[in-house]
């Protein structure tokens, strides 16, 4: 009982400190609408300039405008027209807004008639390499006069296609130096054109990539960065919300008034567990329906969820309560409980994939305690399979175990 009432004299004690509110509740609220706003809409649309210098009549010909609109049809792109009369450099730097990443494909004069003339010299190329096939491989099963007849055709495709004048067409892409879009915009621009190469020589596609999802639901990108964001908080309540606590608490002579009462060290740290944990669940459940009635998120927590939750919370509130013991100043915890936690809220992929991260944080990320928290988590609520997270289990269990005891042996009641 005298643990109960501790525990509600310090979540009474949280509700009133206004920082503590802001950064335990509002502010993943915030991330989430935010990040939920910019990466929940689907896939992104990038901005990408067209001018078009191949002109018929002072209109662009048909073949470039089929090109625009190949683009403008790959989902990718959100197009925007360059006047052709217009020195592309000098445009740029006057129309566009300030720090925006500017991608321009310049069209170049003759576009259409190169590409045409192109596309006749590869299929011809296609034809000739076709008999030769033929010969080579069906030329046994052949009369003299078939054999005769397909080389006499093929020198004079192939002298006819000598003639052909041998220009290529190409576009010019324009990207800024320092655009971390460029590398995505180049590939899917490669991709444009070479669908469209595909369509005037006639090629049809000998391979094709049918996508399916492992998933069984249907899941909104929301469903797969909500557990990072709920992990991370849950984190830094504790390591940072808990080690400035008990910091204060020293500072301010109240740990030592509670020494002199019946109170146990026991009460005091399972006082402070059972604050995590209500926190903890309530972050979960506000951050859950949030995520539900805003950006329509189908994952739903299973109890293994829950208790991965309880164990976090329970290993993150006993690092807190460890770094408090170790440093007697409240500023002092408070600078270490931020050291250690925002390189672990970074590090650990709770905001992003880790596979886009450097080898070598990929490998310091699987040393992170909050990694296998948000993990498990992922797992949990979105394959909804408990085998799925079972190192974030034992991980988090083991060290659960280890705080604990450390928590226990550190906080010396009588020295406070």
């Amino acid at each position: 009982m005298k643990t109960l009432f501790l525990a509600g004299a310090l979540l009474k004690a949280w509700l009133r400190s206004r920082t503590g509110v802001f950064f335990s509740f509002l502010f993943p609220v915030i991330l989430l609408l935010v990040f939920g706003s910019v990466f929940g809409g689907g896939a992104q649309a990038y901005n990408i300039w067209v001018q078009n210098l191949d002109l018929e009549n002072g209109q662009p010909s048909e073949l470039s405008s089929s090109f625009v609109r190949a683009l403008e049809n790959s989902g990718v792109f959100s197009v925007r027209e360059v006047p052709p009369s217009a020195e592309i450099h000098s445009w740029v730097r006057k129309n566009l807004p300030p720090f925006t990443s500017y991608r321009v494909i310049v069209i170049p004069e003759n576009f259409g008639r190169r590409a045409i003339g192109r596309g006749i010299q590869v299929r011809t190329g296609v034809i000739l390499s076709t008999l030769d096939l033929v010969v080579r491989n069906y030329g046994e099963f052949l009369t003299e006069n078939d054999l005769s007849a397909i080389e006499n055709g093929r020198l004079a495709l192939e002298n006819w296609r000598k003639m052909l004048p041998p220009e290529n067409a190409s576009i010019l892409l324009l990207t800024q130096e320092g655009d971390q879009a460029a590398p995505i915009v180049r590939s899917a621009v490669a991709g444009v054109v070479q669908a469209f190469n595909n369509l005037l020589v006639g090629a049809e596609p000998a391979v094709q990539v049918e996508q399916v999802s492992f998933s069984e639901r249907s899941l909104k990108p929301a469903d797969y960065y909500m557990p990072g964001y709920i992990a991370a908080f849950i984190m830094t309540n504790g390591v940072i919300g808990v080690s400035s606590t008990v910091s204060e608490f020293r500072r301010s002579g109240i740990l030592k008034r509670m020494a002199a009462t019946p109170l146990s060290k026991r009460s005091w740290i399972l006082a402070n567990l059972i604050v995590q944990v209500v926190l903890a669940l309530a972050l979960m459940t506000v951050m859950l329906l949030l995520g539900r009635l805003i950006f329509g998120t189908a994952g739903i927590p299973n109890v293994y969820f829950v208790l991965l939750i309880l164990l976090g919370a329970l290993v993150f509130c006993t690092i807190g309560i460890t770094i408090g013991c170790l440093l007697r100043d409240a500023e002092a915890a408070t600078a270490a409980g931020n050291l250690i936690a925002f390189p672990m809220m970074f590090l650990s992929g709770a905001f992003w994939p880790v596979d886009i991260m450097p080898e070598l944080l990929q490998t310091v990320a699987r040393f992170i305690p909050l990694y296998y928290f948000h993990q498990g988590l992922r797992e949990l609520l979105v394959s909804g399979e408990p085998g799925r997270a079972a190192g974030a289990f034992v991980v988090l269990g083991v060290l659960a175990c280890i705080f604990i005891l450390l928590s226990i042996r550190l906080t010396k009641w009588k020295e406070i």
